[in-house]
């Protein structure tokens, strides 16, 4: 049998290795591995000998150039060291910080240990304070497999004989005591710790390109927007959010881009105030929800949301279709529209006529029609606005162009059954779902452009954020709404998955999900402004309900009547007639007018009332 040094005993080793200055890990152990003499030098290539022992014991991402240490680091100065750190930074630790323990001639490669080098190296330590062998020794011996009976005093031994350590050196710089509060068992399990495992609270190195094809997992935010703190998991494919105005669903779908993105689609959000305690931003933009949420915190001085450690992940493609008919694209293969000086967001008029980055919705469709056979593309795009059409609203396909009178270009054209129309005059509605499917389509094919530019794989995964799904929509055209948007990726690619984060005021976008929605893979939202005046947020059971009316009356629509504001006060007032004891016979004939007045003659509600109404002896 075998077993390795536990996760939980690195991890706790570490906390305590943090206090200790990272010369008593590199150049002294490997003076010590070469046995240096003391009082004299020897020919050593000390920069080279310690490059290779970083790289032996603390180079751990295996991406990466840079060197991992867990060792003393100053305020905001991070864990990692840049490859050239052994000739430079620990290059002038030796030269300087330590040379008063060190025997060095200047520009040659003569190494050795002054007389006195113990009295030094003791006035490095934290007052009152000596190195934990057995934690040093953990951290060097965490790769290495043991036999079953092996100790972690076995291991400082190793240690001890490996590095060649002195009896005069252990009593004066080293504590042998074993300080570790687990067990012997817990210090040990059956398979190595994995390097990401032992990192995971350190980012990652610069050098290290971030991995591609995230989607939102988990972001949290508090200090800003309407609610105290706000915490929101996504499904991983369809995610509803419904809310009442001003209550936050923009304002979410907003900061959900920016975790996405590190941009903002607009204004940046800040805290409306001072507050002693920094706004947070919490997010996860990863390929698995279990990963750990990166932190950010907004930076009143610099004016600014500072992240407090590198991201490991970027998002797949993101297309974010804001209400007022603008539209924001980030592309991890386009650096042109992730760069900080290019402009992501286009507004509807540039979606349209074309702008900085976009040729335009106008443009490209005549592009596309006119050279089909050049611009497979134009198929995808006939098939997206196909998916998107009632299927009871008779003929709507693509038209041939037509220049309308007094104008100067080609427009393209939609036909109906009545007649063949210019795009520039269809409705509002139509002309919402044009542009939608076009910018969807239209950066979808600029990714796959870029991607082969740059010799990379397509993205497998993109992110669409749309508010109010529904604008401008007749109930017919929100009623296909969500299952026209779910079968959009299969137009795309065939392995493409979409993760949808969409915001609703609509009862029959929801009443259409009934026939798509699946628990496993889709989540339900709601904003509510509670009786204290204070807005929460929360997931809500996603349940069969039939009709828009019955959806219209569910949480998450706040249980609102379906009919007029005056009927719901008739149909209260009844009710509550209902429930009074000994109810006055006078009243009764008032809310029945009432109830005449306001609601229909086939509402259920009057069956309940004719048989109270009845038994006090008023006739209907």
């Amino acid at each position: 049998m075998s077993k390795y040094l536990s996760l939980a005993q690195i991890r706790d080793s570490m906390g305590r290795l943090g206090r200790f200055h990272i010369f008593f890990a590199t150049t002294f152990l490997v003076l010590k591995r070469n046995e240096a003499p003391v009082g004299q030098t020897m020919r050593l290539s000390l920069d080279a000998e310690n490059r290779e022992h970083l790289k032996r014991y603390f180079r751990l991402h295996p991406k990466s150039d840079y060197f991992f240490t867990p060792f003393q680091t100053r305020k905001n100065e991070g864990r990692w060291r840049e490859p050239k750190y052994p000739s430079t930074s620990l290059q002038a630790i030796n030269t300087q910080g330590f040379a008063g323990a060190l025997l060095h001639i200047k520009n040659e490669k003569d190494w050795g240990w002054e007389t006195g080098y113990l009295a030094f190296l003791a006035s490095k330590l934290p007052k009152g304070q000596k190195l934990p062998l057995v934690d040093l020794a953990i951290w060097f011996e965490r790769e290495t497999r043991w036999d079953d009976d092996v100790t972690r005093a076995d291991i400082a031994r190793k240690f001890v004989g490996d590095f060649h350590l002195s009896d005069a050196e252990l009593s004066t710089l080293f504590d042998a005591t074993d300080l570790s509060s687990l067990t012997e068992e817990a210090a040990f399990e059956s398979t190595p710790a994995k390097w990401d495992r032992i990192i995971e609270d350190f980012g990652i190195p610069v050098d290290v390109p971030r991995e591609g094809g995230a989607i939102l997992q988990f972001l949290e935010f508090s200090g800003i927007g309407p609610t105290k703190k706000l915490t929101f998991i996504p499904a991983s494919r369809l995610n509803v959010i419904t809310g009442d105005n001003g209550l936050g669903k923009t304002f979410l779908l907003d900061v959900a881009w920016w975790a996405l993105t590190q941009e903002w689609a607009e204004e940046m959000i800040v805290p409306l105030e001072p507050v002693a305690t920094p706004p947070q931003i919490k997010f996860s933009v990863a390929t698995t929800a279990d990963e750990k949420p990166a932190v950010t915190e907004f930076d009143a001085k610099g004016y600014r949301w500072k992240l407090l450690s590198p991201l490991s992940t970027v998002s797949g493609l993101v297309v974010y279709a804001r209400v007022d008919g603008s539209f924001a694209v980030w592309d991890p293969a386009n650096p042109q529209l992730v760069s900080k000086d290019a402009c992501a967001s286009f507004t509807r008029e540039a979606v349209w006529n074309g702008g900085d980055g976009i040729e335009g919705l106008l443009r490209d469709w005549i592009r596309w029609q006119t050279r089909e056979n050049e611009f497979p593309v134009f198929e995808t795009f006939q098939k997206v606005i196909q998916r998107t059409k009632p299927p009871d609203i008779g003929e709507l396909r693509v038209g041939s162009p037509t220049r309308v009178r007094g104008g100067s270009k080609e427009i393209p054209t939609l036909v109906h059954p009545y007649g063949r129309v210019p795009i520039t005059y269809e409705s509002a509605g139509i002309r919402r779902i044009l542009t939608l499917a076009y910018l969807i389509v239209w950066a979808w094919e600029e990714h796959k452009l870029r991607a082969k530019d740059a010799g990379r794989r397509e993205e497998r995964q993109m992110v669409i954020l749309l508010d109010e799904a529904e604008a401008h929509l007749h109930p017919k055209w929100q009623r296909v709404l969500l299952r026209a948007l779910l079968g959009i990726a299969q137009d795309l690619h065939e392995e493409l998955r979409i993760q949808y984060l969409i915001a609703t005021h609509s009862p029959m976008v929801l009443a259409s999900a009934e026939s798509v929605w699946d628990e496993e893979i889709d989540r339900l939202f709601h904003l509510k402004l509670n009786a204290n005046g204070k807005v929460s947020f929360e997931g809500v059971p996603f349940e069969l309900r039939g009709t828009a009316d019955s959806w219209l009356k569910s949480p998450s629509f706040d249980n609102l009547h379906p009919g007029s504001e005056a009927a719901e006060i008739a149909i209260r007032q009844a009710k509550n007639l209902i429930s009074t004891p000994s109810p006055d016979v006078r009243e009764i004939e008032v809310v029945t007018n009432h109830l005449a007045d306001h609601i229909a003659a086939d509402d259920p509600f009057w069956l309940r009332w004719i048989v109270f109404a009845t038994e006090h002896g008023v006739k209907i």
